[in-house]
């Protein structure tokens, strides 16, 4: 179906902050790849009128509804995890379900609804498939001698290091390092207690976000593949945006935390973005997330740990 030369609409929406698009478009709307990966990174720009993280296209129409994920420098990935949470809550909105399967990449996700947060703050269960831990490979046995890594694929690839301090720097190094070798994704994990741990990731694609889905679920994983917890115990992960809670079944990660509204606008992706777009917020989400967020603040701030240098 082609949808180009028309006003389309498309939903902003936030994951602890990792602000993702959501637009019901396909990748063979566009003319050419050339023409879609042009359009993601007019629309991610955070100098042009709109600004983002990346892109969940969809599809509907199916019974198990498709997706495909688009980082901000127009490249593609198996999915993104705070985007999934965003897109499920739309499908579940649109068939009145409380649950629901969609595939993106070559793997199917589940959805549920999951309770709000006392302030009000709208959150949704995404079920992943099984990780898969691998060998530390060679793009990074060079990066630090003194550092371990934990491999592992979720289906996206991460790289995982335990520290005992935070230098968000050093992370920034080596991601840069990592991304011109077209490695994995990396974080870095900072244990304060069993069920409490705070977790940075520098993505392929994208650099620094406020979080990554996808980055606090392999963290989570590897946390107990270290022997650091066991795996049914539900951990709070802190991040630069918020928080939210990982558990493992079977090595099956399963995360819940916030899908919260920002604005919808309409635009034409044949045409060129205009100096400014209309937007219609969400007020009332943006101010229950902002209530919810204070605690998160509060912690960082209380364990020494910067996200801002």
């Amino acid at each position: 179906m082609d949808t180009l030369g028309v006003m389309t609409e498309i939903l902003k929406a936030h994951g602890s902050k990792n602000d993702i698009f959501i637009a019901r478009l396909t990748p063979a709307d566009f003319p050419s790849e050339a023409d879609l990966r042009e359009f993601v990174r007019a629309l991610c720009d955070r100098s042009g009128p709109l600004g983002g993280d990346g892109i969940y296209f969809y599809d509907a129409a199916p019974a198990i509804p498709r997706a495909w994920f688009f980082n901000p420098d127009g490249s593609s990935a198996e999915f993104c995890g705070n985007g999934m949470r965003c897109l499920g809550r739309v499908i579940l909105e649109q068939r009145g379900a409380g649950e629901a399967v969609i595939a993106s990449g070559q793997t199917r996700y589940t959805v549920t609804r999951a309770p709000a947060t006392p302030e009000g703050v709208q959150q949704i269960c995404l079920e992943h498939p099984r990780v898969e831990f691998q060998e530390v490979g060679a793009p990074v046995a060079d990066l630090d001698p003194g550092v371990s890594f934990t491999a592992l694929t979720v289906p996206n690839p991460h790289l995982i290091t335990l520290v005992d301090k935070y230098v968000e720097a050093d992370l920034v190094a080596m991601g840069e390092i990592l991304a011109r070798r077209r490695g994995p994704n990396l974080s870095f994990l900072l244990p304060v207690a069993p069920d409490d741990i705070f977790v940075r990731t520098f993505e392929r694609g994208a650099g620094l976000t406020p979080s990554c889905g996808s980055g606090m679920v392999a963290a989570r994983a590897a946390y107990s593949r270290l022997g650091r917890a066991p795996q049914d115990l539900p951990v709070t992960i802190h991040n630069a945006g918020g928080v939210a809670t990982v558990s493992l079944r079977d090595w099956h990660p399963v995360l819940q935390g916030n899908a919260t509204y920002v604005y919808r606008a309409e635009i034409d992706p044949a045409a060129p973005l205009p100096p400014a777009v209309a937007a219609e917020g969400f007020g009332e989400e943006a101010r229950a997330y902002s209530l919810f967020d204070i605690q998160n603040v509060r912690w960082l701030t209380e364990h020494d740990i910067d996200t801002h240098p």
